[in-house]
């Protein structure tokens, strides 16, 4: 089983934002015990992030299943497991390209409280990453 931690970068600053740790103060995203609404909408960001991460290592999971048991199936009609297993991968397909809508509604949100300003060339995908990377990293 893969370190679920290792795939999303963001876990420890999650929690820290979470715990209300003082070294996040210098970014003003809480007052006293209470977030802000950058604050509020920088963890719902993480927390899809973090959705999104589970979402693409069950889809990897699913797949290297399905990949086992095909790779020794019999020409011809396939076996029930192997029905059940792309069903299976369906499903987690469907749940991550769910997953991936909330990260981008959510980065929309964090954009628009922060304000990020979000050059049309870069995209706001890759202005809110680099933006994490640059301040919580």
């Amino acid at each position: 089983m893969p370190n679920f931690n290792a795939t999303f970068p963001w876990a420890a600053q999650l929690q820290r934002l979470q715990q209300r740790d003082p070294a996040l103060a210098p970014l003003a995203l809480f007052d006293e015990a209470e977030l802000t609404e950058a604050g509020r909408s920088l963890e719902l960001l993480l927390q899809a992030g973090q959705a999104f991460a589970q979402s693409d290592v069950d889809v990897g999971l699913v797949a290297d299943e399905l990949r086992r048991f095909q790779k020794f199936a019999p020409p011809g009609r396939p076996s029930v497991q192997i029905v059940q297993l792309r069903r299976q991968q369906s499903t987690v397909q469907q749940a991550q390209r769910m997953a991936r809508q909330a990260f981008i509604r959510q980065a929309d949100a964090f954009a628009r409280a922060l304000p990020l300003v979000v050059p049309a060339k870069l995209g706001l995908v890759t202005t809110v990453e680099r933006w994490l990377q640059a301040k919580l990293a």
